[in-house]
Parts: C-alpha cells; sequence; structure tokens
C-alpha cells in the first residue's frame, strides 16, 4: 500500500480522521526515532510501517498527515525508539475483549483503535443533583452482575449493570461510583519465587528428559486501579462488540432514572497534567459523566476546578482545596473530599472498641459550605459492613501472601464467633450492630457512601483486600436469606427517612445557637438530662436534637446514641403548643422502624445497650 504523508496537524494528539487522510500525533522528541505501525484489521500480518521524520515536529509532539489511508478500517501503535508504544489518547484497545484470556499474552500485540461510533442521547434527562440530596453507591462493574444466577444475560458487563438500575433506585441511590471503567491490565505476571541454586534445574545438551516449558502464571489486577488507557472504556466489560455504546446507554438510563454516574480514575504520578485534564474533559464530552472520583498524587485541582468545561462536574478527591474554590462555587458545591475520617470513629464504638462518642458527634456534623464531605464505614479496601461483626482477623490466605497483605487493624468485631454461626444469639447481635452502623452513616450530615453488597449483608469470608479475587469472595451475592431480605427493607426505610428530612443533610455548617430565635438552637446535645451533656473521654452515649425550622420544616429529629453496655434513660426536651415526641426507630427492636410512629407518654425514653434511635417531635 503506497500512501502519501505530509507534515500533520498538532492541534489535536492521537489519531484523527478526514474523510480522505487520516492524521497521527504523538509525544516524541524530535531527536527520536519515530514510526506509525498500520494494521489491517482481522488480519496478524506484519505491520505496514510509516515513518514520521524528524522535520515533522512541533516542540515534543511529531506529527503526520497520511493522505488515502481510511481509519475505519486500520488499527495501529506507534514504535519509538526500539519500542512498541501505544497511543494514550486512543478511544478503543483491541485485543482485550475477553475478561483475563492469558492466551492474547502469547499472540499478537495489543492496537489501538479510533472509532466514531453514533449514540443517541434522545430522552436523556440532565439533572445535577443537589449535595443535599446525594446517596453515593460504589461498585464494580464486573464484580457487581457476575454474582447473578448462571445464564443471566449480560453477567460481568455493562448492560448486566444497566439491568440492576431499578434495584440501586429502589435503595435511595442517587449517584453511582464505578471502580475503573477504562482500559486496564488485568493479568499481571507472577513473580517467580526462587529456590536456591542447588535445587534449581540446570539444563544440559546430554540430558534426556527436557525441562517442560511453563506458562506464564498470571494475578488478577481484578479491581482495575493502576495505569491505564484512559480514554478507552474496558473491553471485556461489554457482552457485545462495542464496549463504548453499551456505557453510554448505562449512563443514559441512569440520567432517565434521575441518577448520576461518576468514574472513579486512578492516575499515576507521572500522569502529564494536560492528559488529566483532557482525559476528564472527554468523559464528559463523549459520555456525559457526572463526577470523578480521582486518585494518586499528581492531580492538577487547580487546572480541573478553574476548567469551564468542567465547571458543573463534580470532584471527590482524597485532599482539600479550600483555597482553591472561589465563593461563587457556593451555589452548586461540587467538589468533596473522599477520606476514611468517619469510618474509624463509627468502627470503635459500632465494634465497642475503645470509641468516643465526641469523636462521632464531631464527624455527624462535619460540613463546609464549599466542600462535601464523603462518609463511609465500608469500602473496596477492608472488611465489608457484615465482615465487621463476623470477624476480628483478616483472612487473605487466598490471594496467594501468606495473609501478609490487608489492612491490620480493622476495628471489628466477631461477636464471639470467628465467621460464619448457626447461633441465632450471634446472629441477633451482628444485626442490631449493623443497624447501628447504618444509622449512623444516614444520619450524619455529610454524603452517605454504600459499598455494592453492604446494603443486604454480602460477605467476603473475611478477606479485607479482595484486589484479585474476581470469583464469588469479590463478587456481590444476590442470593439473599431472610436476615438479608429484613436488612435490605431496613436500609430503605433509613434512606427515605434521611431524604424526608433535609434538617440531616444541610450544606451550612451547625453552629450549635439559636442563630434565627426558633426557640432552639439548630442542633443540640442531651443525655440523662436535658440539655446538659457529660462532657468527658470515653462517653458512649449521647441524644443529639436537630430543629426542624432551620430547614423550614415542621418536625424536629431526635437521635438517640447508646454503645454503653447499660441502658440509658435519655431526658426529652419539653415541647410546646401541644407538641408530642414520637418514637420512629430502635434498633433494638426486631424490626427496627416502626409501622407508624408511636406517641410516648414520658419525658425519657429508654434506650437498650449498643443500641440507636430516632424520635421526632410533632
Amino acid at each position: 500500500m503506497k500512501l502519501n504523508v505530509k507534515k500533520g496537524d498538532f492541534s489535536r494528539l492521537g489519531a484523527t480522521k478526514g474523510r480522505t487522510w487520516a492524521n497521527f500525533c504523538m509525544e516524541c522528541r524530535k531527536e527520536s526515532d519515530c514510526k506509525v505501525l498500520i494494521y489491517e484489521r482481522g488480519k496478524n500480518a506484519k505491520p505496514q510501517e510509516i515513518a514520521v521524520p524528524g522535520e515533522f515536529s512541533k516542540g515534543n509532539l511529531r506529527a503526520i498527515q497520511v493522505d488515502g489511508l481510511d481509519l475505519s478500517e486500520i488499527d495501529y501503535n506507534f514504535w519509538i525508539d526500539g519500542k512498541l508504544v501505544m497511543d494514550p489518547y486512543a478511544r478503543r484497545v483491541v485485543g482485550r475483549e475477553a475478561w483475563a484470556d492469558e492466551s492474547r499474552r502469547l499472540t499478537s500485540p495489543l492496537r489501538c483503535r479510533h472509532e466514531e461510533l453514533r449514540f443517541s442521547w434522545r430522552g436523556e434527562r440532565e439533572k445535577e443533583i443537589a449535595r443535599t440530596d446525594m446517596v453515593l453507591y460504589k461498585l464494580h462493574v464486573r464484580g457487581f452482575t457476575m454474582g447473578m444466577s448462571e445464564g443471566t444475560p449480560g453477567r460481568g458487563t455493562f448492560r448486566g449493570l444497566t439491568q440492576k438500575l431499578s434495584y440501586l433506585k429502589s435503595l435511595g441511590v442517587t449517584s453511582v461510583e464505578l471502580m475503573p471503567v477504562y482500559e486496564f491490565e488485568e493479568l499481571i505476571p507472577k513473580k517467580e519465587s526462587q529456590s536456591d541454586s542447588y535445587a534449581r534445574w540446570k539444563p544440559s545438551k546430554k540430558d534426556k528428559i527436557k525441562k517442560q516449558e511453563e506458562k506464564p502464571r498470571f494475578q488478577i489486577n481484578y479491581w482495575g486501579y493502576g495505569e491505564g488507557m484512559y480514554f478507552a472504556p474496558k473491553a471485556s466489560y461489554a457482552e457485545g462488540d462495542s464496549a463504548a455504546l453499551e456505557l453510554k446507554e448505562c449512563i443514559l438510563q441512569m440520567h432517565k432514572k434521575g441518577m448520576e454516574c461518576i468514574l472513579e480514575m486512578d492516575f499515576s504520578n507521572y500522569a502529564p497534567k494536560r492528559r488529566i485534564l483532557e482525559a476528564l474533559r472527554h468523559w464528559v464530552r463523549e459520555y456525559h459523566v457526572d463526577g470523578f472520583h480521582l486518585q494518586g498524587d499528581g492531580i492538577p485541582l487547580d487546572l480541573l476546578l478553574d476548567d469551564p468545561y468542567l465547571g458543573r462536574t463534580k470532584i471527590f478527591y482524597k485532599g482539600a482545596a479550600e483555597h482553591l474554590i472561589s465563593d461563587e462555587e457556593k451555589a452548586f458545591p461540587r467538589f468533596f473530599l473522599d477520606t476514611d475520617e468517619f469510618l474509624y470513629p463509627c468502627r470503635k464504638l459500632a465494634c465497642g472498641i475503645d470509641g468516643n462518642i465526641w469523636e462521632l458527634a464531631d464527624q455527624l456534623k462535619k460540613q463546609n459550605e464549599k466542600i462535601g464531605y464523603v462518609n463511609y464505614i465500608a469500602d473496596h479496601n477492608g472488611f465489608t459492613l457484615k465482615d465487621l461483626f463476623c470477624y476480628e482477623r483478616k483472612h487473605n490466605e487466598a490471594n496467594g501472601e501468606n495473609n501478609a497483605d490487608g489492612l491490620e487493624w480493622n476495628y471489628s468485631n466477631n461477636c464471639g464467633v470467628e465467621g460464619e454461626t448457626t447461633s441465632r444469639n450471634v446472629h441477633k447481635i451482628r444485626d442490631r450492630r449493623m443497624k447501628n452502623a447504618a444509622a449512623m452513616l444516614f444520619l450524619a450530615q455529610g454524603v452517605p457512601m454504600l459499598m455494592a453488597g453492604d446494603e443486604d449483608g454480602n460477605s467476603q469470608k473475611g478477606n479485607n483486600n479482595a484486589y484479585c479475587q474476581d470469583n464469588p469472595i469479590g463478587w456481590k451475592d444476590w442470593r439473599q436469606t431472610g436476615q438479608d431480605r429484613a436488612f435490605l427493607k431496613y436500609m430503605k426505610k433509613l434512606a427515605a427517612f434521611r431524604k424526608a428530612h433535609r434538617i440531616l443533610r444541610l450544606e451550612q455548617p451547625m453552629s450549635l445557637m439559636d442563630v434565627k430565635s426558633y426557640g432552639c438552637p439548630d442542633l443540640s446535645y442531651h443525655e440523662e438530662d436535658a440539655w446538659i451533656p457529660r462532657h468527658y473521654y470515653c462517653r458512649r452515649s449521647l441524644g443529639i436534637l436537630y430543629c426542624g425550622k432551620y430547614a423550614d420544616e415542621e418536625e424536629d429529629v431526635y437521635v438517640g446514641f447508646n454503645f454503653s453496655d447499660f441502658q440509658k434513660n435519655f431526658a426529652l426536651p419539653k415541647q410546646k403548643r401541644g407538641r408530642k415526641w414520637h418514637l420512629v426507630m430502635d434498633t433494638a427492636e426486631k424490626n427496627a422502624f416502626l409501622t407508624e410512629p408511636e406517641e410516648l407518654k414520658e419525658a425519657y425514653y429508654t434506650i437498650e445497650s449498643h443500641s440507636v434511635c430516632i424520635l421526632i417531635a410533632k
């Protein structure tokens, strides 16, 4: 194939398709040897090499325009200084269509492909979900759907996730956070263990028995974190031929159901800042993504927050950046601090491990007009919510690292038995503590985040680092026991209660004063005596009163926490104008939530040990 070439366009990196030509632009120094490798689609023939001379340079970019080349018929790679280099701006990677297929590592190299696929966003309802309304749900696309029964169409794919969106909607989820869905390498070669020199096989020509060649052994990078192809969706997450179309359809259906899509993006510390910005713009432009949870130490927050195209895109990150956020952002707060600082105070109290109720109180009221806070008690890294109360020690033997990997400090409590048990009493204790933990999460001012499966008692059998577990350990189990279904029902009611009471999720920080002269502070603390909390170390019980008028609501909300080993009589502040206190929920009760609020006759409420209750005044 004879092709005419000339100096190309430097304005857009990667491959660009023209009517009668193709343009390739790449990062490459003028002194480097540079080529474009052209592959015919569907064939394993040797690629055609197109040299890109040094004069086709501008700065540290090299660009070539190839007349008569149709990008819809070929795949490509770059060759720079004797090394095959994939185009980091490629829209598709060819060769990883089958998940964890070891045979592909022994055949032809991966190829880049330029794709321009038509997709109709007709019927899309673009809805900007306010910070006060958000409920996050984090999931792994493959793991969330592989646990469905065998034979179910779409298992492990974007289509499988699309089928489960109604389930997420029923749970009260507003924001779906996807662990990496960009193209990454899931096959990681295992390091060979070297034996002592005397025990190693030393091949010799005289040997009558030849050493068999061992096939490469790989470990699975199941989660997908690490460097990847940040412009291309994961090919093996597609049921059909196009991951791009299936992911777009999934996001479209999220939007139609009033939910938003948040992508986790794990950038290496060496990723060019401009590429990070361009990648995020790409996902917003092409996939209508609503936000990003960013990983890595080299994230250019100043560029991202100042970029007008990303001006309504939500950013989740581990580091605070209040000084980078203008006061204008208060109109639509979109930066979120995502750390585990909520996790440990809650786990200590829920598990009865040296907790302090004032640490919890600080976390519950934590809020900022510019910065949102993401709260969670369980994440992908660590025990699941159920395993927090089933295991005191990690059980990562299946990871092949002699149980040396994973977090050592989990602040968990097995409630008397390590792992599974048939004891009804142990199940009862675990169920109550799970409900207590969930209540802390949904009754806090910040944005609650659920890890997939925590809503119905999913377990990883004590594995707190399931990064390589592409099996039932790492998958969400869709089989539910009666107890699982009851807990799911509780979670739905908890989410509904939060939604019905805006006072629990205000964007403005609580002042603990009656700044609007309503006769009651926006937030106040109580215990055995109304208005008089005990401020001393290791206190494990507290009543918190939220004045509904500060959210233009009629009902006041009183939340009682008792993580001590004894029942407590909590005094209830006296109500005026005939208003009465009513019990809504008590985790010491079998079903926790009452069918209807029950009016209280006494001026106090007795809270059992290791229990949480919700009262309303109306």
